[in-house]
């Protein structure tokens, strides 16, 4: 009996210790408990409207850009984020670079708000968000234990997705997060998407907020609903034992696209219509989101794009590629293509090149302007020249069916 008591006591010493480390540990895992962790939306300064104080004049940046934004409203302006930490605002008319701010990290890959004044940056130890004018404060992911390799903002700059290396995509709802306090309901506002077999290589948003496209090295693309787009959030059960309920199913549609060396690079229009992609073995694809269809393709680069752009219109298109260039291509009806409708309806015709040794970004300013970032730092402005490329007159359909039709 003695020894009974004296093991009672024994436990009756350590389960107390080991209740309180599991809760820390469960709070350390959902919540931070700095309570400068947050940011207030309706603070921040639109994007369009962001200005550079008289302050400290920027010549180019110190080490390779790793965000680069056009910045619409009044002159073209653009936004960057170097190596160096520097967030800078360019005046693209004077030339003149402007320093917004430093952040207090190396980043290794960020992006910019689609809409607000937001930038969100990665390193070894986290995923950080911080506003750039407007209002103060900013937000640390520490619990996501895969390594992200793509982010991008996405409802109304209110989440943020991450493609990750586990082949996972994360949206991050940083913006409710800060509404919710109970530990389930934290969990939740990191939402898991599982389609991908490989390294999330890219990932965009639809402009129209609920949707967003993906790509992985194994050539595969995916475009998701937000489970917030459902009155269910995607949960259609509930899991007794917390957290979010096991079954729950993305909605999902892979694109009929052929695996091939892999997809580099992801841009979308402004106006939500077309997406580009840009792959390892140099080829350039447009798609429709209408129907998620491929409108053209052509090999517009000797080895891998790795970075293209868009334009507004969804009508050009320019890549960044392994083989120095930087090149403009425009789409313009295929002639042919009444008569065969197995044919894409689309062709990239070329409309600049430019050799730029070590060119690594390039973003449309306007149809006819493109500004190219370099690996030590320094932007290049690219005039597309000339015209549109006017369209094809498209040949009539034939009056009966013909074996090409089918």
């Amino acid at each position: 009996m003695r020894y009974r008591c004296i093991i009672l006591s024994l436990l009756a010493c350590v389960a107390p210790a080991s209740g309180c480390q599991i809760a820390q540990q469960a709070v350390d895992l959902v919540a931070s408990s700095n309570p400068g962790n947050h940011l207030e939306l309706k603070e921040i300064t639109p994007l369009s409207a962001i200005t550079s104080a008289p302050g400290k004049t920027v010549q180019t940046h110190q080490g390779e850009v790793l965000a680069l934004r056009s910045v619409s409203g009044g002159e073209p302006r653009l936004l960057s984020l170097g190596q160096d930490r520097k967030i800078v605002l360019w005046d693209l008319p004077s030339g003149q670079g402007r320093l917004i701010r430093e952040i207090s990290q190396d980043p290794r890959l960020a992006t910019f708000g689609e809409s607000k004044s937001l930038i969100a940056w990665a390193d070894d130890t986290g995923i950080y968000i911080e506003c750039l004018q407007g209002c103060s404060g900013s937000l640390a992911l520490k619990r996501l234990k895969s390594r992200p390799a793509a982010l991008a903002f996405h409802d109304g700059d209110t989440s943020l997705l991450i493609g990750g290396l586990d082949g996972r995509v994360y949206r991050w709802r940083f913006m409710k997060e800060q509404e919710v306090s109970s530990t389930e309901d934290r969990e939740k506002m990191i939402e898991r998407y599982i389609a991908h077999h490989s390294v999330v290589s890219s990932i965009i948003p639809h402009p129209a907020g609920r949707a967003f496209f993906s790509a992985d090295w194994e050539g595969s693309m995916v475009a998701w609903l937000a489970y917030s787009s459902d009155a269910f959030e995607g949960a259609f059960d509930k899991n007794v034992f917390k957290g979010r309920f096991y079954t729950d199913i993305p909605n999902a549609l892979a694109s009929a696209r052929t695996p091939d060396r892999g997809i580099c690079a992801l841009a979308i229009s402004k106006n939500g219509e077309r997406i580009a992609v840009g792959t390892e073995d140099g080829h350039v694809e447009t798609w429709e989101v209408r129907g998620f269809t491929m409108s053209s393709r052509k090999q517009i680069h000797k080895g891998r794009v790795m970075a293209l752009d868009i334009s507004a219109d969804g009508n050009r298109v320019v890549s960044v590629g392994k083989d120095t260039k930087v090149k403009v291509s425009e789409l313009s009806s295929d002639p042919s293509y009444p008569l065969n409708p197995t044919a894409l309806p689309k062709l990239l015709n070329d409309v600049s090149e430019n050799p730029i040794p070590s060119a690594a970004l390039a973003v449309f300013v306007s149809p006819s302007q493109v500004i190219a970032t370099t690996k030590e730092g320094a932007l290049a402005e690219i005039r597309v020249q000339g015209t549109p490329i006017p369209e094809p007159t498209k040949l009539p359909a034939p009056s009966k069916p013909t074996d090409l039709d089918y």
